[in-house]
């Protein structure tokens, strides 16, 4: 399988190293044009090509870790993104402009400008009050997401287990619709 990456930091290089050992092809799309990126990729592999960000759209699944504030300038003008599953973790925010009143979230700007796609948060970091609830302890191979669509939550959670990783749906989990608190 192809899977894309626009945006590399500790969380999408985990999902690459990972990909990497299940046999994966990954196109690497940085938010930077930097020599760095270039010379790591050429170090992960022949399954690790550095490409522009719509070529790495054309993977079936697609990991994105943006800058808040960058969301709008990485993902304008991608290719036909139709029932293409994107992974985004909370992003980053590293101006003060976003948190005024009435600013989008990441997840409103993502499926605003791409509705078309299916879209999967990654919740990395659960507290561990969220657990004590339900006598359930997280390790270190669980990975927590939630959607609203249950076939890209299919794919992502046969995704995951091909890197083996335990995807957890906060849907199954609590066995109730999913709460926006979650989606924003």
């Amino acid at each position: 399988m192809k899977v894309g990456v626009i945006g590399l930091c500790s969380f999408t290089m985990d999902f690459v190293n990972r990909a990497i050992g299940a046999g994966h092809q990954v196109l690497l799309s940085s938010t930077r044009e930097n020599r760095q990126f270039k010379d790591m990729a050429e170090t992960l592999g022949k399954n690790v090509k550095l490409v522009s960000k719509d070529e790495a759209a054309k993977a079936s699944i697609l990991i994105v870790f943006i800058p808040r504030e960058d969301v709008g300038l990485f993902l304008t003008d991608l290719p036909d993104m139709s029932e293409k599953v994107i992974i985004y973790e909370s992003n980053p925010i590293f101006s003060l402009e976003c948190l005024k009143p009435n600013s989008k979230s990441s997840p409103e700007i993502i499926v605003s400008l791409l509705p078309e796609a299916l879209a999967i948060r990654v919740l990395n970091i659960v507290n561990p009050e969220v657990f004590s609830a339900i006598n359930q302890k997280q390790n270190a191979d669980e990975i927590f997401y939630t959607g609203l669509n249950k076939q890209a939550k299919n794919k992502v959670k046969t995704f995951f287990k091909s890197l083996n990783l335990v995807g957890v749906d906060f849907e199954e989990l609590y066995q109730l619709p999913v709460h926006s608190c979650f989606l924003n």
